[in-house]
């Protein structure tokens, strides 16, 4: 799903990015969670939550 360019200039203000460093930092973090969202759904299927 791509976003649209006002939601990309909404996460570049309230994320306060300035740089390239900036970016990686975001997506970084933003890959872990996402990561860490799915792992915990698959966990809780498998279980049966």
């Amino acid at each position: 799903m791509a976003l649209a360019k006002e939601q990309i200039r909404q996460i570049i203000s309230q994320n306060d990015i300035s740089s390239v460093t900036d970016v990686y930092s975001l997506l970084k973090d933003s890959f872990k969670d996402i990561l860490q969202e799915l792992m915990e759904a698959e966990m809780d299927a498998t279980l049966g939550y």
